[in-house]
Order: structure tokens, then C-alpha cells, then sequence
């Protein structure tokens, strides 16, 4: 009868035994669900072709910029001038909307 009870607990406790994992299995089972970006290649900020875009982009907001405040300093400004404030400013907006969404793009992935 002892036999039995000890051979009956040996049994039950076998597979517990066996699902308890090792400390080697267990960080293995913890990192499972952990940040896996960390293992992937890092990749570029930006590709070359959208560098140089933003610093296009960069380069037309300073220069129309410029042009923005002479024609807005300017006193004798003409009527032609002055009309073409409006078109500068939207190309203005345009450049400065690229510029802002490359370097986010950049502040992002690098």
C-alpha cells in the first residue's frame, strides 16, 4: 500500500515538476512578448532622395522668406509686388509643410 501511495505521488508530481521552467527557460518565455524593435536592423532616418528634398525644402523657406520681407520693407513696393505676396506665401507654406513633415519623419526614426 505504501508502494502504491509513493508511486501515485511520484506520478502526480512528475509533470509539475516539468512545468516549472528553468531559469534559462524563463527569461526566454519572458522576452516573448518584449520589445523586438530593438533587434531589427536600424534603418536610415531618411533615404537620400528625401534628404535632399528637405534640404530643398529648407533652402526655399529661407529664400522666400527673404523675398517676403523685402517686398513687406520695401516702401515703394509695386502694385505687381505686392500682388505676388500671396502666391510667395503659399509656396511658403507649401516648403515649410515639407520641411516639417521630413523632420519629423527624421526625428522619428532617428
Amino acid at each position: 500500500m505504501k508502494i502504491a501511495v509513493l508511486a501515485l505521488a511520484v506520478a502526480l508530481a512528475a509533470p509539475m515538476a516539468a512545468a516549472i521552467p528553468a531559469p534559462a527557460d524563463a527569461q526566454v518565455l519572458a522576452g516573448r512578448g518584449g520589445d523586438t524593435r530593438r533587434s531589427r536592423a536600424e534603418r536610415p532616418a531618411l533615404t537620400e532622395r528625401e534628404e535632399n528634398r528637405l534640404f530643398e525644402a529648407e533652402e526655399a523657406t529661407f529664400e522666400l522668406t527673404a523675398q517676403i520681407e523685402t517686398i513687406q520693407n520695401n516702401a515703394e513696393a509695386t502694385p505687381e509686388q505686392i500682388a505676388s505676396l500671396e502666391g510667395l506665401r503659399r509656396r511658403l507654406a507649401d516648403a515649410q509643410r515639407t520641411v516639417d513633415r521630413l523632420s519629423a519623419k527624421r526625428d522619428r526614426r532617428g
